[in-house]
């Protein structure tokens, strides 16, 4: 019987070359191959699997390279474990960033059966398994800025490199046999993969708890500075009312003072997907203490009742 698991044995990678030459500038393609490197160890990490990776010698049609991604620990980790890093690296490939991994996953599962006429019950129970623990990562695999970042920057550097054409991957067995068609992703497509802008929408924190250690009393981007979630944090008050409150005297700040608020976190990604906090900004207060006592800010008093009218439009209609 034949072992679906066990077949997906390599990832074939595949430059097509606008000339006759089976040659590629070394650079060009050895920067390629680390940010696809980058991109298979960001996979793997997201299956939760430890792998180790070989590459072979190239092949001629262009220029052909193979690489075979293997368990750390083979006794310890399932075979079908390391079908699904394979499949979701090719899918992760050829997925463009206007769409979702999951349309090109689910046809690579069909096609390992359609191609290598598998029908015993076995092989569908292995590919439901596999559709089955791919199903549960896309949601991480199409927001995850390494993996995002890296095919970026692996497209970006074939963009520039005007020889190539084309760039394809397939799954293979251990003989380099393709298992599915190779999947084509062609020259014109390259900038449909390439993240032009490094910001990150903005993470908004509800009923973020502050303590304020230095306020600014005037009005301008000064940065505040207080303690959130146990560090210290720089911060702008962009909140126009609880401003007023400041500057009018009516919010007197002593040491311990804290305000609840909606809280802005300002992120991007570095050149190799990493996430990183750019500042803080305060758009609200609700509430702040004083002496002890929480008062309720004019602002918090009309976002609750705004809430509220929402939930009551949303059960008479809902």
């Amino acid at each position: 019987m034949i072992d679906l698991f066990s077949m997906i044995s390599k990832l074939q990678l595949h430059y097509w070359f606008s000339d006759k030459t089976h040659t590629m500038d070394a650079l060009v393609c050895n920067k390629c191959e680390r940010e696809l490197l980058e991109l298979i160890k960001a996979v793997a990490k997201l299956s939760g699997v430890s792998i180790k990776m070989e590459t072979e010698p190239s092949g001629k049609g262009g220029l052909k390279s193979w690489l075979t991604i293997a368990a750390k620990s083979p006794k310890k980790t399932p075979v079908f474990k390391i079908a699904l890093v394979n499949t979701l690296v090719a899918a992760c490939i050829a997925t463009p960033n206007d769409a979702t991994s999951q349309a090109i996953t689910t046809d690579l599962i069909d096609q390992l059966l359609k191609e290598n006429e598998i029908d015993s019950e076995q092989s569908h129970e292995d590919a439901l398994q596999l559709k089955s623990a791919a199903i549960r990562l896309f949601p991480l695999l199409d927001q995850d800025g390494v993996i995002k970042k890296r095919r970026s920057n692996f497209y970006d550097l074939l963009r520039k490199y005007q020889k190539v054409k084309n760039i394809s991957v397939a799954l293979t067995d251990a003989a380099k046999k393709p298992l599915i068609e190779e999947l084509v992703v062609a020259r014109d497509s390259f900038k449909n993969f390439i993240i032009h802008s490094n910001a990150v929408a903005p993470q908004v924190i509800e009923q973020a708890q502050i303590e304020i250690i230095s306020p600014v009393l005037t009005r301008g981007k000064h940065k505040w500075r207080g303690v959130y979630n146990g560090s210290g944090i720089s911060f702008v008050m962009k909140s126009n009312d609880f401003m007023e409150l400041v500057q009018s005297g009516k919010v007197e700040f002593k040491s311990g003072s804290t305000i609840t608020c909606t809280l802005e976190v300002e992120r991007k990604i570095n050149g190799v997907g990493i996430e990183r906090i750019m500042g803080y900004n305060i758009t609200s207060v609700a509430s702040y203490a004083e002496g002890g006592k929480t008062v309720e800010t004019p602002e918090g008093k009309q976002k609750q009742k705004h809430a509220t009218v929402s939930k009551q439009q949303l059960d008479l209609f809902g």
